[in-house]
């Protein structure tokens, strides 16, 4: 474990005016309606914050209820702070707190971000202990997160650890499996809308090659082919089609992999399984595709050679 301390959002017993927020003291009316919360020194380490000015409270603001508080940028430019070399302070209902930093962003809890940080003694001192009880943020080493939160509560309290209830974050294994099923659903998904989208395009491209060529298949039929012949021959076209759709988009999938692992420096892994199935689901598709225009096809009477 690095870093832990508690934090709450800090509830006013009176009223909700009493923690506006204010960069002068005038009335209530003119302050920001702002989250205060109360956090530790250790839970603002955790929370892993980038400042761009000033620096953190630490043990000494808290052991001494020093009224110190730290802001993110947007809250600082919303209450007109650019700068901290004037030592500016602003105003929790009209009590007076230095600006000791300001935060440019945070690795975890990005709500910190929305909120007024002040020492939990000091959050005690003016308005009391939190009304819903607290939170602890624990920052660990890498892999011990699962750990440190089946321990955390026997440690705080080994006569009841069951006041607590610690929430570690997902598994990584687990959490990798979840995100690849759902890319593969979703890969799935957008795999099926082509198919459909270029079994649609096969499907006019045929039709339209058997409006052009009507008087060529009636002379095919009056020089004796049978319409099962015709029918044959347009979807022999469209599956080609197909395959050859097939074929070019294994070839693209295949090139996009192999440049993708060579960028990240990763190893390919194709299953040849896939790499030949793609070519004979375009080919199913293009003769599926092509039924109606092959049957449209087969239709057309000997008597359409002579017209025109």
């Amino acid at each position: 474990m690095r870093h832990a301390g508690v934090l709450w959002t800090v509830q006013s017993r009176q009223s909700a005016a009493e923690l506006t927020v204010a960069a002068a003291p005038v009335g209530d009316a003119a302050g920001e309606p702002l989250n205060v919360v109360a956090a530790a020194p250790g839970a603002l380490l955790a929370a892993e914050p980038r400042l761009s000015q000033g620096r953190l409270y630490d043990d000494f603001h808290t052991d001494t209820r020093q009224r110190v508080t730290v802001i993110s940028s947007g809250i600082a430019a919303r209450l007109g702070i650019t700068t901290l070399e004037t030592e500016p302070a602003i105003f929790i209902g009209g009590q007076p707190f230095t600006v000791a930093g300001i935060v440019e962003n945070v690795q975890r809890q990005p709500d910190l971000l929305l909120s007024v940080l002040v020492p939990e003694t000091t959050a005690v001192e003016l308005w009391g202990r939190p009304v819903q009880g607290a939170r602890m943020l624990i920052a660990t080493d890498l892999g011990a997160a699962r750990q440190v939160a089946g321990e955390a509560a026997t440690a705080l309290r080994p006569d009841h650890p069951e006041y607590f209830k610690a929430v570690p974050p997902p598994d990584p294994k687990s959490l990798r499996s979840s995100v690849t099923s759902d890319l593969e659903q979703l890969f799935l998904l957008l795999a099926a809308v082509c198919l459909v989208i270029g079994a649609v395009g096969i499907a006019n491209t045929t039709l339209v090659a058997v409006l052009e060529r009507t008087g060529e298949i009636g002379l095919r039929r009056a020089l004796g082919a049978q319409r099962r012949h015709v029918t044959v021959q347009f979807l022999a076209e469209s599956g080609t089609l197909g395959a050859f759709g097939g074929l070019v988009g294994t070839a693209i999938g295949t090139l996009v992999v192999l440049a993708v692992a060579l960028i990240r420096d990763w190893t390919p892994v194709m299953h040849p399984v896939i790499l030949a199935t793609a070519p004979l689901i375009g080919l199913a598709t293009g003769v599926v595709a092509g039924i109606y225009p092959a049957r449209r096809a087969s239709s057309v009477q000997p008597a359409e050679a002579l017209r025109g």
